[in-house]
């Protein structure tokens, strides 16, 4: 009786290219500093801490590519850039750190102040263990950068009011680099056609913005405060890619 050859296993190795949709989480530390600082140390007294979160989650859309090598049996290595927007805002009031006492009186008329996110993107090396032929398990990292917009808006009202003379806001926006690392299930779901579920944390360090800095107005004609935000992202997506 003839004996039927046995299919080849499908190579992993090659470019791809994909589409992937999803959410990312936006777990963001803002704390501020130097309230009013022509006054000095001591002037401001916090009485609400002198920070907090300011996070937010939303629909993420983006693209992928790379390149693959099975380097054995059981092992691929690659290399993979990534692009992604999402509207991650988040709106405060007043701006983490800013309630507090000036010379002993309560403070109003405290800024708003906003954190938020758009564009992403990454380039990462990924390496992956084959669970079966068509099922690749992998870990990915690498170099990320992101979009951070921070803003503050200060309105005048009546008492001992931290905004003076007439309201004003201020946005200041940065491409912040920082690392990543994740990992995934990648799987051939039919001819040269990739899905996978993929999940990646991110950290872009602490951006520091001094707003107001032209002084003039505010208590005592000067409305400082430097704001730290620290900014990391979580980020899950399924994504459909093609192998060339």
């Amino acid at each position: 009786m003839p004996v039927k050859a046995r299919q080849a296993a499908p190579s992993w190795s090659g470019f791809y290219a994909g589409v992937s949709i999803g959410a990312r989480w936006t777990d963001n530390d803002w704390q501020s500093s130097d309230i009013a600082p022509n006054f000095g140390a001591g002037a401001f007294v916090p009485t609400a801490g002198t920070g907090g979160a300011m996070d937010a989650v939303a629909a993420r859309f983006g693209g992928y590519l790379g390149y693959n090598v099975q380097v054995s049996t059981s092992w691929v290595a690659g290399v993979e850039a990534d692009f992604g927007w999402a509207n991650n805002s988040k709106t405060t009031n007043p701006v983490p750190g800013t309630a507090g006492l000036f010379f002993g009186a309560p403070l109003v008329g405290l800024p708003t102040g906003t954190a938020k996110e758009t564009w992403d993107g990454s380039i990462r090396g990924r390496l992956g263990y084959l669970v079966a032929p068509t099922t690749l398990l992998y870990g990915t990292g690498g170099l990320a950068w992101q979009r951070l917009e921070l803003s503050a808006n200060c309105t005048v009202v009546p008492g001992n009011s931290f905004c003076f003379g007439s309201s004003h806001n201020e946005t200041y926006a940065a491409t912040r680099l920082g690392w990543t690392i994740g990992a995934g299930v990648e799987h051939m779901i039919g001819g040269n056609w990739l899905a996978r579920i993929d999940y990646r944390y991110a950290d872009f360090g602490t951006l520091t913005q001094t707003f107001f800095a032209a002084g003039g107005t505010g208590i005592g004609f000067d409305d400082r405060f430097t704001a730290h935000v620290t900014a990391r992202t979580h980020t899950a997506t399924v994504g459909l890619a093609y192998k060339f």
